[in-house]
């Protein structure tokens, strides 16, 4: 951030922009505050003069703004043009109960306490500030830029950090804020405009998964397509044990949009799969005794008919004969675009052989405990560590990796995507499955393999919020599974009704029939 702001056009004042641009959010999330009273804590540093440029702009609206300061700021230029546009000042004494009783009147708190260039622990006056704050009374709290008392960089927090319902990042969102435990202090972030050309962004790698990027990579829907438009996919997963991982990614991928889904797996996991996806066709495959696929991979690859996209793994088991059927089917398949989850995974983690043989073309989605398996880490990373170890991975192998968890992290080449939008619904057996079965679907498309990766942990997780609602325990994955479809086609946020009655109204207006 400090680089970028580096970088700003001459004449152009960011301090400025950041606090209209703040305060024009609040209004955007408050309605008009008309004379409501807001209360905005102001640290010693930039952040303060942000909050207190938004504090000068509300009083200018009619609200009744207080100003709650750390400390003085002798001499500031912006502390004078705020209290000349209405905004009370008072300055922290150490007794609580004034700063108590005005939030408690407020209809809205906003925390410009601290910035980018602070860490946890809280010290002196701010840490006192925020322990004072009372715990919920019935405002909404924004924070600029970050919420005080989280590190951007790493998400760490003191626990008396400020807790927002809404973030205002002033330029790009911070690392840490999507971090745990930072993110459940930031509750929802929103990036501010505070005037850098675009170009400045340009060179930046990360970015966030939303609504606007995921619409921006749906595959297109040719009108006069048929079901080898829309590709084909083959899942080689499954076993007497798990078989319900094979009918799971299956019927994802078919509510995902793929043309033809073929199944290659032992009998009972094709049966369960056709119990809930008919339009699946499958090849039942002979079985070793303790209920794994035991099959040549040439025989298997024969069977698939040189499909346009391979889901290989999610529930086959481990064995001997499953194993070489999965490093049998990378060398058989190797041109084809191909997702590697759960015992695939753990197949390839056993033999390095194949790591640095999978290339662009490859997705591959571990959890934490299978990224430290293919690492070979003494234990599963978490938070910071876990991006870096899977931009590690995408490094050593040239593929595409999606890490698993919350946030879930896409890293291609040196690219990585943030999908920050934590559910603990999805964490239950069988969500991986609907995960890998979306992305091998959007693969088969036609979609890059990173464009997939990234479009599918979206879709993911949006059809886990349709399938659950409110609720965010005891959703059945076979739920979440069907509900991708509905995900998937949520193109512009609106019904496909809605369009065609104002496609109707606009060939009345104009007297077309």
């Amino acid at each position: 951030m400090r680089t970028l702001e580096s970088q700003a056009p001459p004449g152009v004042n960011l301090m400025q922009n950041a606090g209209h641009a703040i305060a024009a959010a609040i209004l955007r999330n408050t309605g008009s505050l008309g004379a409501r009273s807001v209360v905005v804590l102001v640290g010693p540093g930039d952040n303060g003069g942000d909050a207190l440029i938004a504090a000068a702009r509300l009083a200018v609206t009619g609200a009744r703004v207080t100003a709650w300061a750390s400390r003085q700021r002798p001499s500031d230029a912006l502390v004078t043009a705020a209290t000349a546009r209405g905004v009370r000042w008072r300055i922290w004494s150490g007794q609580p109960r004034p700063l108590v009783n005005d939030v408690g009147q407020a209809s809205c708190l906003v925390d410009g306490l601290l910035g980018i260039g602070s860490s946890p622990p809280l010290r002196g006056p701010i840490a006192a500030i925020l322990a004072a704050l009372p715990a919920d009374s019935g405002q909404i709290r924004f924070a600029v830029d970050i919420p005080s008392g989280i590190d951007a960089d790493t998400g760490a927090v003191d626990q008396a950090a400020f807790r927002a319902d809404v973030t205002l990042a002033t330029g790009p969102l911070k690392i840490g804020a999507s971090l745990h435990p930072a993110i459940e202090f930031a509750g929802r972030q929103i990036e501010l405009d505070i005037g850098l050309p675009a170009k400045t962004y340009a060179p930046l790698r990360t970015s966030r998964m939303s609504a606007r990027t995921a619409r921006g990579l749906l595959p297109v829907r040719p009108l006069d397509g048929h079901k080898g438009t829309f590709g084909r996919l083959a899942i080689v997963a499954g076993s007497a044990c798990y078989r319900g991982a094979a009918a799971l990614a299956t019927v994802a991928a078919l509510r995902a949009g793929t043309g033809l889904v073929t199944l290659a797996s032992v009998e009972p996991a094709c049966a369960a799969a056709a119990a809930r996806a008919p339009a699946a066709t499958f090849v039942p495959l002979p079985t070793t005794s303790s209920g794994q696929i035991q099959a040549s991979s040439a025989t298997v690859a024969t069977s698939l008919a040189q499909p346009d996209a391979l889901l290989l793994g999610p529930g086959l088991g481990r064995s001997a004969s499953s194993d070489s059927l999965v490093y049998g089917l990378l060398d058989e398949l190797s041109d084809t675009p191909t997702v590697i989850d759960a015992d695939g995974l753990n197949a390839l983690a056993d033999s390095g052989d194949f790591m640095e043989t999978l290339g662009p073309g490859c997705v591959l989605t571990p959890h934490p405990g299978e990224l430290a398996r293919l690492l070979s880490l003494t234990a599963p990373p978490e938070g910071r560590e876990r991006l870096a170890a899977a931009r590690d991975l995408a490094a050593q192998t040239r593929a595409i990796v999606v890490s698993k968890g919350s946030p879930t992290f896409i890293c291609a080449d040196d690219r990585v995507r943030i999908l920050a939008r934590p559910n603990p619904a999805l964490a239950a057996a069988g969500s991986g499955d609907v995960l890998a079965g979306t992305i091998a679907s959007l693969l088969a498309q036609g979609l890059p393999a990173a464009n997939a990766a990234a479009l599918g942990v979206w879709v993911h997780s949006r059809a886990a919020r349709i399938a659950g609602g409110r609720d965010d325990r005891g959703v059945p994955m076979e739920q979440v599974a069907a509900a991708v479809g509905a995900a998937v086609n949520l193109r512009h946020g609106r019904s496909r009704r809605g369009r065609w009655q104002r496609r109707r109204r606009r060939r009345r207006q104009s007297g077309a029939p």
